[in-house]
């Protein structure tokens, strides 16, 4: 059984024996099912949930997105052992078997939402599902709805496979000066090599299923709009093959958010995580939703996890025991454990920048309708043009075009903008509840300036086009929409909750490498890219320094 020790965290002696308890409870073999959140219904229908014997591992790895996929394999190639603990699925490899695995995106089912009844992307109605451990999460907080993966393999699976590299001067603006942008080049290489990052070939973007693309090609060029090719990790052998008929057709329908099935899309889980298993040095648990996090008396992390069925039912808990402990679970994620952990005692020491700094990297949506043109009914991904608007007078913007397979031609086309705002939230705890919250300010002036910029771009478009600015659901009520977050950054900020390599300070051998390390921004492009590259970064330093 393992020890741990509190400090008070500015409560007294009392409080601070009753969180100790509370916490041994959690881990003890009597109280785990009380530890297992919503464990009650699965006793009630007589489903005894067993308590596993402690494990000791000397690396533990909480989630298997970007950071978490290329922390396991940059440790198992220098011989050192890891475990991942995961809580979404493991999915085929449709890569091999180029058959459906997860769910299409034009009729879902529960494959493609982590634990709801109903889906919860919020760019149409939501759609009535059975419940499973499907690959996208989503989270109300304060006034947004945040998606992130939920899946073996993380973001990888729901993300569009966009790679944009950051204008070096905007992430110049952005970043700490500790982290300049030609530090990163030779980690975005070592990304861009592994995933495949490419542009859209000449002979797909002429393809039928691409008609939107040429579209925004013309319209771009008729306002006088800059228009580049956005990268993206992508087979396009395989977009071919889909193309031809030779495979059922899947990224060429718009598949992305709830995975792709032809395998068309690189993702973590074939690339990184498959490499990382194959040393033999790594360990995988998935199914299992990490509760808790604490550290004992000897130094040791300690991580009490809830192993679940497909149908979120718990099945089993344990306590996971490490020396080094590395939260990749994302900025929602990480932060909530770390928050949670810090209010409760459990690591005391965190400082009173853990939970802050969380941005949702400028997102806003909008949609152009009322066009000449027809655009498809299956409009093909990746989202493979973008708009630089980096000189906007508003704010420095980049809007990518993804696509919007509804199924029927609408003679429209989506645009995502990213831009610059100096707005932050913060997580906080909310005892009451057990859970963490986030709190953002009710008058939000930066968003309001990238809604504005984005608005000037796509009325030039109009002027020149044809059309008019809309959001995705309010057809007349409002132009954007920018309370769907696709793209959380931050809560254990570079140089604030840790240092410039994802150390958490005051914590020896706690780290972050996720997107909650990010400043709340990305310098106007899709995060993915730039995470993986600081993933990349932190690794290879902590591997040098620290082991």
């Amino acid at each position: 059984m393992f020890r741990f020790k509190l400090g008070n965290s500015n409560k007294n002696q009392n409080e601070a024996e009753l969180s100790r308890r509370s916490f041994l409870k959690k881990s003890s073999a009597l109280g785990a099912a009380a530890a297992a959140a919503g464990a009650a219904g699965s006793a009630a229908q007589g489903r005894p949930i067993e308590r596993r014997e402690d494990e000791y591992h000397p690396n533990i790895i909480i989630c298997s997105g970007f950071g978490g996929s290329i922390t396991a394999l940059r440790l198992t190639e220098k011989g050192i052992p890891a475990l991942i603990v995961e809580k979404g699925k493991r999915w085929a490899n449709p890569r091999l078997s180029k058959k459906q695995t997860f769910s299409p995106n034009l009729y879902p089912d529960g494959r493609s939402t982590w634990l709801k009844n109903t889906t919860v992307v919020p760019l149409g109605p939501a759609l009535p599902i059975r419940k499973r451990t499907g690959v996208l999460e989503g989270h109300d907080l304060a006034k947004f709805r945040v998606l992130n993966g939920a899946a073996y393999g993380g973001g990888s699976i729901t993300y569009g496979g966009v790679m944009v590299q950051p204008d070096e001067k905007v992430f110049n603006q952005v970043f700490p000066e500790a982290i300049r942008f030609n530090d990163l080049k030779p980690y975005y290489a070592k990304v861009a090599k592994k995933l495949n990052r490419g542009t859209i070939p000449k002979d797909v973007l002429e393809s039928k299923n691409y008609t939107h693309n040429r579209v925004m090609i013309d319209h771009c060029k008729k306002a006088g709009v800059k228009l580049e090719p956005i990268p993206t990790a992508t087979d396009w052998d395989i977009v071919r093959e889909e193309i031809d008929g030779t495979i059922k057709p899947s990224i060429i329908e718009g598949e992305a958010i709830y995975g792709v099935n032809s395998g068309a899309k690189f993702t973590t889980d074939q690339t990184y995580l498959a490499e990382a298993e194959a040393t033999g040095l790594l360990t995988v648990k998935t199914l299992h939703q990490v509760e808790e996090i604490a550290q004992n008396e000897d130094g040791r992390y300690v991580v009490i996890v809830r192993e679940i069925d497909e149908y979120g039912k718990s099945v089993a808990v344990q306590v996971l025991t490490c020396d080094s402990l590395f939260l990749s679970a994302g900025s929602v994620g990480t932060s909530k454990l770390l928050v949670k952990a810090k209010a409760k005692g459990y690591l005391p020491k965190l400082n009173d920048e853990v939970g802050n700094g969380f941005g949702n990297n400028g997102n806003v949506y909008a949609l152009r309708l009322g066009l000449k043109e027809n655009v498809g009914s299956k409009q093909a991904g990746p989202p493979s043009l973008g708009i630089n608007a980096l000189d906007n007078p508003n704010t420095p913007l980049f809007i990518e075009h993804p696509q919007l397979p509804v199924g029927i031609d609408f003679k429209g086309l989506l645009y995502f903008g990213i831009g610059i705002t100096p707005t932050r939230g913060s997580f906080y705890y909310d005892e009451k509840n057990d859970s963490v919250k986030l709190k953002w300010p009710k008058k939000d002036k930066g968003q309001e300036i990238v809604n504005k910029a984005i608005i000037s771009v796509l009325e030039k478009l109009n002027k020149a086009n044809g059309g008019f600015v809309t959001s995705i659901l309010s057809l007349f009520k409002k132009k954007v929409k920018d309370d769907a977050v696709y793209h959380a950054l931050g809560g254990c900020v570079m140089g604030k909750a840790c240092d410039y390599y994802g150390r958490v300070k005051n914590y020896k051998g706690l780290y972050v490498n996720d997107s909650s390390f990010m400043p709340g921004t990305s310098a106007c492009s899709n995060p993915s890219f730039t995470i993986s590259a600081l993933a990349e970064r932190n690794i290879d330093k902590i591997i040098k320094e620290d082991y």
